[in-house]
């Protein structure tokens, strides 16, 4: 009903925002496998599908909520700007960037400091693409203090809730990014809403 207010008047339906939330929501209550065994780190790789699964899993309704509630903020702004089937297009590939960058950076950690802990480090959630949505959906004004504040939340909601991946996050962060920046420019054809 809420949803329904907001959306009144002459602003689009934001379809891929609530089809989305509406997918997490469904996963969370009838899982495709048990969100304790869908968590994506080195020590699970050879599962690829999990490259998949972890991304649309959670852990409990506290973790569940936190994403939803960023997905709605943050998805419709961009999915009026560059439309449901980019959005979509985004979150997908930046469900699946971020969890190869994830597994790439616990594994540059793990050699570079020979510290075999970054191998159980896992992501699970829909936080490192909202992430990186948050990096995209910032002007080139507010691009660093948005920057400092994502860390910030990584850092915060790490210390106070040990399980969250760190680099997790962080990985959103870096992919984003590269969607505004970087490699991935391309696809995300992002100079349509960049002000």
């Amino acid at each position: 009903m809420v949803l329904a207010k907001q959306q009144r008047g002459s602003a689009p339906w934001p379809q891929a925002t609530i089809g989305t939330i509406s997918f997490l929501i469904s996963l969370f209550l009838w899982p495709l496998v048990d969100p304790g065994n869908a968590c994506l780190s080195l020590d699970t790789v050879n599962h690829w599908w999990l490259l998949l699964l972890a991304p649309v899993h959670h852990e409990n309704p506290w973790h569940l909520a936190c994403n939803v509630v960023g997905l709605w903020l943050t998805g419709r702004r961009l999915e009026l700007s560059m439309g449901t089937g980019l959005l979509l297009v985004l979150m997908t590939s930046a469900a699946l960037f971020t969890g190869f960058l994830h597994l790439a950076l616990n594994l540059a950690m793990e050699v570079t400091l020979q510290e075999s802990s970054y191998r159980a480090d896992c992501a699970l959630g829909f936080s490192g693409v909202l992430f990186a949505m948050q990096v995209m959906s910032s002007s080139e004004n507010s691009l660093v203090g948005n920057l400092l504040l994502c860390l910030a939340e990584s850092l915060v909601a790490s210390y106070f809730a040990p399980k969250v991946s760190f680099s997790g996050h962080l990985t959103g962060v870096l992919v984003g990014l590269a969607y505004r920046w970087g490699p991935l420019r391309d696809l995300s054809h992002t100079g349509a809403h960049r002000k």
